[in-house]
């Protein structure tokens, strides 16, 4: 309360102790791979294709990483976050760098981006195009696969460039420096402490390495990288990571993270070539994989078989591993639907880009994946490809459901990020009726919008904040209890329909 000393007519703001809860996001995609080019062990958002073309490359031979982004976004994805990761990398420069006419270096130019995808480049220094006298071009040209034969195609250029770091005292916006490093996407340049202009020729990049044996995807938590590179990111729901399809060691080091974390959930790919047979046992850790741990976590959902998409690099198709289109199918089902919503079926659960699947599995085949948490992808005559599974890998029959899950993966988030208002507020019952009403009104509107169980919010959910969870220990110790329950909606798995013969009477 202000204090009042002379009379006059005063204006005071009084809180209403209503503070909104919004819902948290669930949609954004987090993907690590191998990539052409790009930062390393870098978290990257990316928003469209062009995007992630421009700053990971296109699609690749020895990578899944790619592929699976562009089927993200083919689904309907919205946003994703990217992580690069290599063993080793080298970056590809001008050997020797670029001379002068009389021999000596006076210009490095080395690759924007560590990896062999730098030995596609090459430069050209040419006459300057106003013809002033010390000035050059520079051309940047990458080889690419044009009309099934590789092709120098011209990509950006740098006009009227010097190599004089001043003009008439003040630094000179035509330097080779100044021009080409804040705007070139494929190489950085060094002026070797040289106002010679550099002698007109084309040269190649060369020396550029990926190193992909014993690539580290899960990394390091200290030093941030792989997995752990999305450590200092909050805003990821669905992980992926493509390229270690069939690898559990990954998948269980993968389901262990999001589990730690509890804020975002992993799609984890079979290995290519497996039966049904196999399959199941891959994902209880028997016969081949007999000793090792099963998959057991709800912070996890595993898919099977691969999916055929367009390849451009051959002109065909080829196989990939069904995640990356899984993950933007999450994303898809969760902005029109709902996180709630499980994302299977013949709507939310179509697949756009698949064009085929690895391997038809039967219903008596699907009758021995689905008990065990295996989600199978289905073609059906006149449907098409759909993900025909919604579950997560768990035992623990209450957690059994992708979208069950998600959901309170997005309620906690929600309701945390919703309340940090209330840290060192006084803790007495206006506090304890405030949240109750906060808390109430976010839940009335999830309610609403279908994701929870009951004709009425009160059969929907509770908010229990008051004298028997917060006695006076409880207060003493600084602390605020609140008990929230809710009722969410299972998917309906099994659809049994029952008909009989009746029987006419007169």
């Amino acid at each position: 309360m202000g204090e009042y000393l002379s009379p006059a007519v005063y204006v005071e703001e009084v809180s209403s102790g209503a503070k909104p809860i919004a819902g948290a996001g669930t949609s954004t995609g987090a993907f690590v791979g191998i990539a052409e080019v790009g930062p390393i062990n870098q978290a990257t958002l990316i928003t469209n294709w062009t995007q992630f073309v421009n700053t990971f490359g296109s699609f690749i031979a020895d990578g899944y990483l790619a592929y699976s982004v562009f089927q993200f976004f083919n689904e309907g994805g919205t946003k994703c976050y990217v992580v690069r990761v290599v063993s080793d990398a080298a970056t590809a420069s001008v050997a020797g760098n670029i001379k002068d006419s009389t021999g000596a270096e006076v210009l490095k130019v080395e690759a924007v981006s560590p990896g062999r995808a730098g030995n596609n480049i090459s430069v050209e220094i040419a006459a300057a195009t106003d013809e002033v006298a010390g000035h050059f071009n520079l051309l940047v040209k990458k080889n690419e696969l044009v009309n099934g034969s590789m092709t120098a195609v011209l990509k950006e250029s740098f006009v009227n460039l010097s190599m004089l770091e001043m003009d008439n005292g003040l630094p000179n916006a035509a330097h080779v420096e100044a021009m080409i490093n804040d705007s070139s996407a494929y190489i950085r340049v060094e002026d070797l402490n040289s106002d010679a202009r550099p002698a007109n020729g084309t040269h190649k990049l060369a020396g550029g390495e990926d190193k992909l044996e014993d690539v580290d995807f899960i990394g390091d938590e200290a030093k941030k990288t792989g997995l752990h590179a999305f450590d200092t990111v909050d805003d990821i729901n669905i992980v992926a990571i493509p390229d270690k399809a069939g690898d559990r060691e990954v998948i269980l080091s993968a389901m262990t993270y999001c589990q730690n974390r509890a804020d975002c959930f992993f799609v984890a790919d079979c290995g290519l070539a497996m039966d049904p047979a196999m399959v199941r046992e891959f994902k209880e850790g028997k016969g081949t994989w007999a000793g090792e741990n099963a998959f057991n976590s709800s912070f996890g959902a595993l898919y099977y078989p691969w999916i055929k998409v367009a390849d451009p690099l051959s002109g065909t198709t080829k196989l990939t591993p069904p995640s990356g289109a899984i993950v933007g199918t999450y994303s898809s089902c969760d902005v029109k639907r709902g996180v709630h919503k499980a994302p299977a079926g013949t709507v939310e659960g179509y697949l756009n880009s698949a064009m085929g699947i690895e391997r038809i599995v039967t219903k008596g085949e699907h009758d021995t994946l689905n008990p065990v948490g295996v989600n199978v992808i289905r073609a059906f005559p006149g449907t098409g490809i759909c993900v025909w599974g919604a579950l997560t890998t768990t035992t623990d029959a209450e957690w059994k459901y992708v979208n069950v899950r998600r959901l309170f993966l997005f309620l906690e988030e929600s309701i945390d990020e919703g309340t940090q208002w209330v840290v060192f507020e006084p803790n007495d019952p206006s506090l304890w009726g405030s949240v109750n009403r906060n808390i109430t009104a976010f839940l009335t509107r999830v309610w609403r919008d279908g994701a929870l169980f009951g004709k009425t919010p009160d059969e929907a959910f509770f908010v229990k904040i008051d004298e028997e969870n917060n006695p006076p220990a409880v207060r003493d110790a600084g602390q605020l209890i609140i008990e929230i329950g809710v009722a969410p909606v299972k998917p309906a798995e099994f659809v049994i329909i029952r008909i009989q013969q009746k029987t006419l009477t007169k």
